[in-house]
């Protein structure tokens, strides 16, 4: 069972709603597309410096991966054949319904384990008493700088 920081979508409605409002304000009609772009911009610019940013959303990435697929045109179908990535750890991860706030919480996740964690690490920890893990790098079709 996955317990691991889990997304907790009523602390996220505040963050979010504050997003999207500065989004909209700088005139943007695709909030999620915006996030997109700044996390694939951000990415790109650590992958100058040989940091792979994707993996800093650790136990996150599959939830963003599929969030960047779906809003690109693959399918869900799709997305989880191409990434072999758990449906489990795909669905714990993602706040139903609310592409916005599983990228905010995927944010939130990742600049909380900038200052603790490897910049590289692909190894996340999904539930601490069971010790079980995920290795991003065993997906070779993962997101990568």
């Amino acid at each position: 069972m996955i317990t691991k920081l889990l997304p907790d979508l009523e602390q996220l409605l505040p963050i979010t709603a504050n997003v999207r409002a500065v989004l909209e304000e700088q005139g943007k009609t695709d909030v999620v597309g915006a996030v997109i772009e700044n996390m694939k911009a951000n990415a790109e610019m650590l992958a100058m410096r040989g940091i792979d940013a994707w993996l800093g959303y650790g136990v996150y990435l599959p939830a963003v991966e599929r969030i960047i697929a779906i809003h690109s045109g693959e399918t869900e179908a799709d997305f989880l054949e191409r990434t072999q990535y758990p449906v489990n750890v795909v669905e714990a991860y993602t706040v139903p319904d609310n592409d916005l706030a599983t990228l905010v919480c995927a944010d939130q996740y990742s600049s909380m384990h900038k200052a603790s964690v490897l910049r590289n690490t692909a190894e996340w920890c999904l539930n601490e008493e069971e010790q079980h893990f995920i290795n991003l790098n065993m997906f070779e079709n993962r997101l990568k700088a």
